[in-house]
């Protein structure tokens, strides 16, 4: 056997056992990859599912808060006529009670902002005459504006315009304020009447 032919194989099999261990290697690659992946891939679909489910519990939430604001004008009825002035305060106080914690939770930003404007109307209904209007007048007109806006989004239309009676108290606002304000300074308060924010 000539020494050419020893060398040939000799090189041959080193480049076959090299190809061999640089084939390993490259597996060895492919699959810390592939397993990286996979473990990046997992952890995208579990916030997705966190987020999925953190999602779905926000909705359920909202829905509850829309109940519970739905509800607490039922359970505390508002009559225009023949309802003593002290038990139309209490209404308007229990439900307002119920928007000023409920109104957090809802998710749509004009509804919750519309919602808190109820809120701060009738807060001051519970104190006395708003504008023109009394208690009874602003419980019963708070009412019905609820119902239509929590209607319009319950069936995904866009939130309409105040109802009559509504969008004048809403138009107002300023006036209405300016005589809060006046009547805590004649009372020898010092409190500022804070304006609507959204929570």
């Amino acid at each position: 056997m000539e020494w050419a032919t020893v060398v040939t194989v000799l090189i041959g099999g080193l480049i076959g056992l090299s190809g061999d261990a640089i084939g390993r290697i490259g597996s060895r690659r492919q699959a810390k990859i592939a397993r990286q992946e996979n473990l990046e891939d997992a952890e995208i679909a579990r916030s997705q599912a966190i987020e999925d489910g953190n999602r779905k519990e926000r909705g359920a939430r909202e829905m509850r808060a829309v109940e519970s604001i739905l509800s607490a004008y039922l359970e505390n009825p508002i009559m225009l006529l023949n309802q003593p002035r002290e038990e139309t305060v209490l209404s308007i106080t229990k439900i307002y009670m119920v928007l000023g914690f409920e109104q957090s939770f809802i998710l749509d930003g004009e509804l919750r902002q519309r919602v808190t404007e109820i809120c701060y109307f009738l807060d001051l209904a519970a104190g006395g005459d708003v504008g023109e209007y009394s208690p009874a007048e602003v419980g019963f007109l708070a009412r019905n504006e609820t119902w239509m806006l929590m209607g319009a989004w319950a069936r995904g239309e866009d939130l309409p315009d105040s109802i009559e009676g509504w969008g004048e108290i809403r138009r107002s606002r300023a006036e209405i304020e300016a005589h809060w304000q006046q009547k805590l300074r004649d009372a020898g308060l010092r409190v500022t009447i804070p304006p609507i924010s959204t929570y």
